[in-house]
């Protein structure tokens, strides 16, 4: 009678200890007029409540629409129309960074055109329990979060000065243009703040992506393009605080 209690319990334990399986639904689209213009779209699918607020806030982040949880129209405001001539996007793909029982990582590459077109990459993070999309502020104590901008306004600055100092000797001149468009980046540094940084969590690591120093008119001028700074999570342990810990499953 013990030992059937035992076993009982055991199964009442495993049953309530057992992770909401989450996986990903693959939509694909494309115009016969315009086969090389594919959207691609990744339908979270697991516990309804989590994965349908997930989901709305990537298809109104993107498209600008809200389909509640019809996601065959997920693309409707991508194309062009009578109004409008021109595509929202011109294409859209993506690669999912990491997906498990802590939290859902998405980063997508597209083009965006309004008075030029350019192809860019955007990344989302969720905390896979709540559904609530993880800002990365959150992730740090107080005291972490000064020392980690610290860090990646040093990493910036160096490769900047490096690039600086290679056009002097290589140029030999002080003056053009590149070099000035880079002493004018260096005085948006240090980084004040994680908000405008976009990031992406994989299974080892965090990568982070700061904006490149040129706008679209001067792009030909810079050659560094955006900057990224990539840590091991292991590494990052004592900057976080307890909610960040947990997320990204380090230990002391």
């Amino acid at each position: 009678m013990r030992k059937i209690l035992y076993l009982l319990l055991a199964i009442i334990l495993f049953t309530n200890c057992k992770t909401e399986e989450f996986t990903i639904l693959n939509l694909r689209e494309s115009k016969h007029k315009f086969p090389k213009q594919i959207f691609e779209f990744p339908v979270l699918n697991g516990k309804k409540n989590i994965t349908d607020n997930i989901n709305r806030q990537l298809i109104q982040s993107l498209f600008d629409i809200n389909v509640k949880s019809d996601y065959k129209k997920v693309f409707q405001n991508a194309w062009a129309t009578k109004e409008s001539s021109i595509n929202n996007l011109s294409f859209l793909n993506y690669k999912i960074n990491a997906l498990n029982e802590q939290l859902y990582s998405v980063t997508f590459y597209t083009e965006g055109c309004g008075a030029y077109c350019e192809e860019y990459e955007q990344s989302y993070n969720f905390d896979i329990k709540s559904g609530n999309k993880i800002i990365l502020d959150s992730l740090f104590t107080l005291t972490g979060k000064k020392k980690f901008l610290k860090n990646i306004s040093n990493q910036k600055s160096k490769e900047i000065n490096n690039y600086i100092t290679w056009l002097e000797k290589e140029q030999k001149s002080k003056e053009n243009q590149s070099i000035e468009l880079y002493r004018t980046c260096l005085k948006s540094l240090p980084f004040k703040s994680l908000e405008y940084v976009d990031f992406k969590i994989k299974k080892d690591s965090i990568i982070l992506a700061s904006d490149r120093c040129s706008n679209h008119a001067m792009r030909a001028l810079d050659n560094l393009g955006d900057y990224t700074f990539t840590f091991h999570k292991s590494d990052l342990n004592i900057l976080l605080n307890d909610y960040g810990k947990n997320l990204l499953k380090t230990s002391n």
